[in-house]
């Protein structure tokens, strides 16, 4: 089911939902690592569990505000091959990450205008931009997103849209110019667990739309 737009399944953390969720053909597939998340894959997910998924489909590891050691030893445990710095690491950090091979994206929590005051500087050590929305954990709300806020920047990096994404928006998403969409909390069954017929149905969508 492969289009134009990258799709990024994340936040998995069970084997069995990964090896069918991979007949989706994503582009990415992301783990957690911060112990702070409902999903977090430690202690989940043993590392030789993930050889099922093909190289053309990359490893992402999410990361808050992780220090660079640890980064390191989780990405060589799991094979990770894509960095996402999900909170307030610094341009140092992400710079070292990315020479050191590392695919880098570099997320963006954006509530106004202001949020985007300092996303130029990551222009030169991150890969990709990623742009989401506060949300809470515990409340089953889908908080708003003005998707017209990125688009109204002068954003010098592609990027992934992931705030604001639920089966009723997908499309839409699809459209904004982002270079992938990010697929997560909005398209589960439960805690971690990705909805398949939802996902399928979702991404049947978007090809619709390029015929």
């Amino acid at each position: 089911m492969k289009n134009d737009v990258k799709i990024k399944i994340c936040d998995m953390t069970d084997i069995d939902n990964i090896s069918k969720i991979l007949f989706l053909e994503p582009d990415y597939i992301g783990f957690n690592f911060s112990p702070k998340s409902p999903r977090c894959v430690v202690g989940r997910l043993k590392p030789d569990m993930l050889s099922i998924i093909p190289k053309r489909i990359k490893r992402v590891g999410v990361f808050i505000d992780s220090n660079e050691r640890e980064i390191r030893q989780y990405a060589a445990d799991f094979g990770i091959q894509t960095i996402q710095l999900h909170g307030n690491e610094t341009p140092a950090l992400c710079k070292s990450l990315h020479d050191s091979g590392f695919e880098v994206i570099k997320t963006f929590i954006i509530e106004n205008a202001h949020d985007f005051d300092h996303v130029s500087e990551y222009d030169d050590c991150a890969d990709y931009y990623l742009f989401d929305v506060r949300r809470d954990e515990e409340r089953d709300d889908d908080p708003y997103f003005d998707w017209q806020l990125i688009l109204r920047q002068p954003i010098r990096k592609q990027w992934f849209l992931a705030g604001g994404i639920n089966p009723r928006t997908i499309v839409a998403a699809s459209q904004t110019g982002a270079v992938g969409i990010d697929l997560n909390s909005r398209f589960e069954s439960s805690l971690g667990i990705k909805d398949y017929d939802l996902i399928y149905e979702s991404l049947k969508k978007i090809r619709a739309q390029k015929k």
